[in-house]
C-alpha cells in the first residue's frame, strides 16, 4: 500500500451511486452485518477500484455513521491486496458500495474494527468467486 487511502478511489456523485444500484448486483456477508452492491465496468482500461460508503440516517446518529464508515475504510485498506487480485482477474473496473445491513446503533452502540473486518473479508471473498466464474 503506497498511501494511507489505499489503492482505491471514492465514488462521489449521485449518478455513480445510481448506476451501481440500478445495474449492479449485491452481496450480503454471511453474518448479515454488511451488504455490498457492486458493478463491473468492462470498458475501464485502467482497472480502477472505486469504493462508496452509504449509511442511512435511520441506522444511527452522525457520530455512529461516520465511525462505521471509517472502520469499513480501514478494513478495506487491510484487504487491498484482495481487491487488486479481483481487478487483475476480471481485467475491468470495479465499483463497490458498502453499507450496514443488520447492524445499527441500537444493537451495536460502539462498533470496532474486529466487528467489521471479518464481514468485509467474507464479502470480498464472495466477490472474487462471483466475478471470476
Amino acid at each position: 500500500m503506497t498511501n494511507r487511502k489505499g489503492d482505491f478511489s471514492i465514488l462521489k456523485t449521485d449518478s455513480e451511486f445510481e448506476a451501481v444500484y440500478k445495474k449492479g448486483m449485491f452481496i450480503v456477508s454471511p453474518d448479515k452485518k454488511l451488504k455490498a452492491n457492486y458493478l463491473i465496468i468492462p470498458e475501464n482500461k485502467k482497472q480502477k477500484i472505486r469504493i462508496g460508503l452509504s449509511v442511512s440516517s435511520k441506522k444511527g446518529n452522525s457520530v455512529w455513521r461516520n465511525r462505521i464508515k471509517r472502520i469499513i475504510k480501514e478494513a478495506l485498506r487491510s484487504y487491498d491486496y484482495l481487491l487488486k487480485d479481483i481487478i487483475s482477474q476480471i481485467n475491468a473496473g470495479l465499483w463497490i458500495i458498502f453499507s450496514p445491513h443488520s447492524i445499527d446503533q441500537t444493537n451495536y452502540k460502539k462498533v470496532f474494527l474486529k466487528d467489521i473486518q471479518k464481514s468485509v473479508l467474507d464479502i470480498l471473498t464472495q466477490l472474487k468467486i462471483k466475478t471470476v466464474h
